[in-house]
């Protein structure tokens, strides 16, 4: 049975990785990344509330094994537990993160990273940045969405 983190997110779906299993890493967060990934949840439960349609997460938690294999920066909020990489049932990434900026919701970044999915962080700093990422993982960072 998963083990719930809030009303929608289970611990098993933001600590699953196809690159852990690859490496036959466990990517186990420590009691510390345990309690962000809590934190984590209920910022999500905001975003599904947003669209009242499920929200498909694809990356969440990364040990720093985990994180540097898939070439994420070394102070990734992914790697403390605090940033998840998504998709929002039926609608489309660009569609998505226009609809959360335009929004009240609280977050520090939503990077739109192009033909992979919606990005969004929730350290302490809570800027509201936006951003793009047009070419992929390790590819320029742009201002705004358009």
């Amino acid at each position: 049975m998963p083990t719930q983190l809030s009303q929608h997110f289970s611990l098993e779906e933001f600590i699953r990785s196809d690159t852990a299993q690859a490496m036959g890493e466990p990517n186990l967060p420590t009691p510390e990344h345990r309690k962000n990934l809590e934190i984590l949840a209920d910022h999500m439960e905001k975003v599904r509330d947003l669209f009242g349609v499920p929200v498909l997460i694809t990356s969440g938690y990364r040990n720093p094994k985990i994180n540097a294999a898939v070439g994420g920066v070394p102070n990734s909020d992914h790697a403390v537990g605090l940033a998840a990489d998504f998709h929002v049932d039926g609608i489309d990434d660009l569609h998505a993160a226009r609809k959360i900026r335009d929004s009240t919701l609280n977050f520090d970044q939503l990077i739109l990273e192009r033909g992979r999915c919606v990005h969004m962080s929730f350290v302490s700093k809570m800027r509201r940045q936006v951003l793009r990422q047009p070419g992929g993982p390790g590819s320029t960072v742009f201002d705004g969405l358009e």
